[in-house]
């Protein structure tokens, strides 16, 4: 049996250490560097495309970077424009909301002996000692704010250079090996960028395909204000795994506050269904096998990038842990850890059927 040097065990463990306090304290670098390399991935087919018909590359990278914000330019519309039409139902709403209120203050009353007058005191309480440093939590918000205008801006210079000079960049990673593994890097490199892509691509899809399911859904069910109420429950399942609970909290408690009696269980059907098409039909199909990762190191991902990163980590850590192991999977040292984060799971055969019935069309 192969024996494992403790010295060798104790200088993995301390790499990740490292690794992992490197990570940390230069997040307000590398956030933004990182969601620019992810756009750079998703866009270079377009910027292909165009500087094929002539466009200079400057120019194509611009037109990207347009595209780009007219989406995220749609997305707010769309949620404003839906906004003004909620706030013409706040008085049902904050009416139906004050009776859930009452419903919950009789229910603690019941099971604690807390009075409702009690209750009130100490929410009172509470929101006093939270306007008791008004000017901290001031401070606080405008300084997320400029945090996230600032990480924005960064993001689309980054992009643009990234786009500007990449080929620049992949001779700087062949540079870095000798000659005769330069063939392998490129390949490495060529899956690192066809992995990425593809699962930001799959990812809008499947978030298009649960904006469409769900706002169809609660449109038919008669939940108001359904198309901004998908968007909400859509925009968290960027997230895996738990984007979609999270998701789906918000319409169920507008289908609670808003709704009929008789809302609620559709709305839970609906939110289910979507879920169970799009895990087992969807996201097979467009992002296929594309981060191979185990689904219990997605997990892992997601709690190391919230601790790392916070928001941004849960998003990044993902697609980050598939680099890694296309990484480890080109070097034989680290292969035992390639294989440690592989997806065991089979691809259902009727899913591989489906996806060649695509493939032929």
């Amino acid at each position: 049996m192969r024996s494992i040097s403790i010295y060798r065990a104790n200088a993995v463990v301390l790499f990740g250490i490292l690794v992992f306090y490197a990570l940390y304290h230069a997040r307000v670098f590398l956030i933004p560097l990182f969601f620019a390399i992810l756009l750079a991935m998703l866009m270079v087919p377009i910027s292909r495309k165009l500087e094929s018909w002539g466009i200079n590359r400057i120019l194509a990278t611009l037109i990207c970077i347009l595209i780009f914000l007219l989406f995220i330019a749609g997305i707010f519309g769309i949620i404003a424009a839906q906004a003004v039409s909620l706030s013409e139902d706040l008085p049902q709403i904050q009416q139906k909301f004050q009776q859930m209120v009452d419903w919950v203050q009789r229910w603690i009353e019941g099971q604690f002996g807390v009075t409702p007058q009690r209750q009130i005191q100490i929410m009172k309480t509470q929101v006093g000692k939270f306007l008791s440093s008004p000017g901290k939590y001031v401070s606080t918000t405008l300084s997320g704010f400029m945090g996230i205008v600032t990480g924005f801006v960064l993001v689309l210079l980054y992009f643009f250079f990234l786009m500007w000079k990449r080929e620049k960049y992949e001779e700087f990673f062949l540079k870095l090996v000798v000659k005769e593994n330069e063939p392998t890097v490129r390949k490495e490199l060529q899956e690192i960028n066809q992995v990425a892509s593809q699962y930001l691509i799959g990812r809008l899809i499947s978030m298009l395909f649960l904006a469409v399911f769900y706002g169809i859904g609660f449109t038919v069910v008669g939940l108001k204000n359904g198309l901004l109420l998908s968007l909400i429950a859509v925009i968290p399942t960027i997230i895996p795994y738990i984007g979609s609970i999270i998701g789906g909290f918000f319409p169920l408690m507008m289908a609670l506050v808003t709704g009929s009696p008789g809302t609620f269980l559709p709305v839970v059907i609906i939110l289910v269904l979507a879920q169970v098409l799009d895990n087992n039909i969807i996201e097979p199909i467009v992002e296929g096998q594309s981060l191979d990762i185990s689904p219990i190191f997605t997990i892992v991902a997601i709690v190391i990038g919230e601790l790392t990163w916070g928001l941004a980590g849960v998003i990044l850590f993902v697609p980050l842990f598939a680099v890694l192991k296309i990484i480890c999977d080109h070097v034989p040292s680290l292969h035992p850890y390639a294989f440690l984060l592989n997806n065991e799971t089979e691809e259902p055969a009727w899913v591989e059927k489906i996806k060649g019935w695509f493939k032929k069309k």
